[in-house]
């Protein structure tokens, strides 16, 4: 009987995780199939109103609850691990990411490899781990074998938390996946301070008659998964068992590659020339060094072997987020 423990439950993610994972009786973990017994969403803002039915939801600071209430994790066969702070908020304020997004991270790694059932990890990764520098450019396409070079404070965190749980998988603490993801679009809700936010502001606003500012320019190229992909990528990451995910744990997910012009010509496609007319187009330094410094063009031979693929249009994509409104 398995337990499932997903951090960052009350967001966007991982209540579609927990949705995903609510229609099966039975879940693959690590290569077998375990019954599901519970799933726990742990987050430090829970929704009004929000209480899905037959979930444990659990509010407090994660930091806080792994030191003060370790046994919400102490029974958990998976934790899929999703609550980060985002980009923007990382860049401006480092000591909120190192104690949000570091400190936290490795409190719960070092909670889990205490247990003696051996869980498993997802962590929730970004391709922010990647960047490249005058003298040290990002290569046209990113591969399995490309270095990371983070350029920005949430990248950094990312990848040091990807060092530390590999380690603790190499010490055979914790089973591990560490999946990256693409930008994730498009989101529902509020603008947050995500240097990526725009990638869904500029398609979620304009279909709900909001203006949007696009920061940068319309050539940036950018690369996106959909909520699905992102959803699916996760479950299907936990299925997989070690000795098949096999080795450097970090695996970059596959996802679509796109401009901003496609993606404003998505848009309109699905709503029409007047949805344009909402979108500004004010620069914005700090975010334009960001995103620009982020890697567009991925190719995963290993993600193909195991079984991920990427074959959405953004356009069908924005017609389905259209639809769920």
């Amino acid at each position: 009987m398995a337990r499932v423990v997903i951090t960052g439950g009350a967001g966007f993610l991982g209540q579609r995780v927990a949705q995903s994972l609510q229609r099966h009786d039975s879940l693959l973990i690590n290569g077998t199939m375990e019954p599901i017994q519970s799933i726990c969403l742990v987050d430090r803002v829970i929704p009004d109103g929000f209480g899905p039915p037959d979930l444990e939801v659990i509010q407090g600071d994660l930091l806080t609850l792994i030191q003060t209430e370790p046994d919400i994790f102490e029974a958990s066969d998976v934790v899929i691990h999703l609550a980060s702070a985002v980009s923007g908020e990382c860049e401006q304020h480092l000591e909120l990411g190192l104690k949000a997004n570091l400190e936290t991270g490795i409190a719960l790694g070092q909670l889990l490899a205490k247990m003696p059932t051996k869980p498993l990890l997802i962590f929730s990764s970004s391709l922010a781990i990647y960047g490249g520098t005058a003298d040290c450019p990002l290569p046209d396409v990113v591969t399995d074998a490309t270095r990371p070079n983070p350029q920005n404070s949430y990248g950094s965190q990312k990848l040091m938390l990807e060092t530390f749980y590999a380690d603790l998988a190499r010490r055979d603490a914790l089973s591990v996946r560490t999946l990256r993801l693409m930008t994730v679009s498009v989101r529902p809700g509020k603008p947050n301070q995500a240097a990526s936010g725009f990638l869904s502001g500029m398609i979620r606003e304009p279909l709900s008659g909001l203006a949007s500012n696009v920061p940068v320019p319309l050539d940036t190229q950018v690369a996106l998964n959909s909520p699905e992909q992102a959803v699916d990528g996760l479950i299907s990451a936990m299925g997989i068992s070690d000795q098949a995910w096999g080795s450097p744990l970090g695996l970059n997910l596959p996802g679509m590659r796109l401009s901003i012009q496609e993606m404003r010509d998505a848009l309109e496609a699905t709503a029409g020339p007047q949805a344009l007319d909402l979108l500004t187009y004010h620069r914005d330094p700090m975010i334009e060094a960001i995103v620009a410094g982020w890697p567009s063009h991925f190719e995963s031979a290993r993600a193909s072997r195991l079984g991920f693929r990427s074959t959405e249009s953004f356009e069908a994509v924005v017609q389905r987020f259209q639809t769920s409104k």
